[in-house]
C-alpha cells in the first residue's frame, strides 16, 4: 500500500528474484485501525459502526427482557460503546454525516431502552433517555477525550516528544482580551486544518477551564 493524496498514485510492484511480494491492497487493518491509501477514516468509521450494530443486535436479543436499567446500560457500555470510541483522538470525525453514522448506533440502542421501559419522549429526540440512563453523547465524549488526551501529553503522563513539539502555548507580549492558551498557525488546506493536534487546541482554546 503507498499512502498519498495524489488522485493518481504511482503503483510500483516490489518483487524479489522477480517473485511478487504481495498484490496490491486498498486497506488493511492494524492495530485495530482501518488505513486506507489516502488516511482517509471513512472506511475505519464504516467498518466500526456495522461491528458496533451487529453487537448491539446480539445485546438486544439477550436482554429483552432486562429490566433493571442499570444492568442494560452496564452491558451497552461494555461490550458495544467501546468499539466506537476506541482511539477516537485518531479518526474522530470532522464531517456531521460521520458523526450521524457513529451516533445512529448509541440512538438504536436508546429507541430499544425507550421501548422496554415505556420512556415517553418526541419522536427522533431521545434526550430523556439519555437522561434516564445517565449517558452523554458519543460526539460529548469524543469532545472530553481529545481533552484529556491534550492535557496529559502536557503534563507528561503521554511520553510523545514528537506530538509535544507540534503545540504552541502563546505566549502573549502584553495583555489582551485574548484568552486563548495555545497559538494555532495559519492552515492553507481543510485538511491540515483538521489535523487532530490542530483540533484539539482549538477545543481547548474554546474551554477556559482547561488548565484546571
Amino acid at each position: 500500500m503507498t499512502f498519498t493524496r495524489c488522485r493518481a498514485p504511482i503503483s510500483f510492484p516490489y518483487t524479489i528474484n522477480g517473485t511478487n511480494l504481495c498484490p496490491i491492497v486498498t486497506n488493511v487493518c492494524d492495530l485495530g485501525f482501518t488505513f486506507t491509501p489516502s488516511l482517509c477514516p471513512r472506511a475505519h468509521l464504516d467498518n466500526i459502526t456495522c461491528k458496533a450494530l451487529k453487537v448491539l443486535g446480539f445485546i438486544k436479543r439477550i436482554a429483552s427482557e432486562f429490566k433493571l436499567s442499570n444492568s442494560l446500560k452496564a452491558i451497552y457500555c461494555a461490550l458495544d460503546r467501546p468499539i466506537v470510541e476506541y482511539g477516537s483522538v485518531v479518526w474522530d470525525p470532522q464531517t456531521a454525516e460521520a458523526c450521524k453514522q457513529l451516533e445512529r448506533v448509541q440512538r438504536r440502542f436508546l429507541s430499544f431502552v425507550k421501548y422496554n421501559f415505556n420512556i415517553t419522549c418526541e419522536p427522533h429526540d431521545y434526550t430523556p433517555v439519555l437522561r434516564f440512563l445517565q449517558l452523554s453523547t458519543l460526539s460529548d465524549r469524543r469532545y472530553q477525550y481529545n481533552l484529556s488526551f491534550l492535557r496529559k501529553l502536557l503534563s507528561g503522563s503521554i511520553d510523545s516528544p514528537s506530538l509535544l513539539a507540534l503545540i504552541n502555548i502563546k505566549i502573549p507580549i502584553r495583555h489582551t482580551r485574548n484568552s486563548a492558551s495555545f497559538h494555532i498557525t495559519h492552515c492553507s488546506t481543510n485538511y491540515l486544518k483538521n489535523e487532530p493536534l490542530s483540533r484539539m487546541m482549538k477545543i481547548a482554546n474554546e474551554n477556559p477551564s482547561f488548565f484546571f
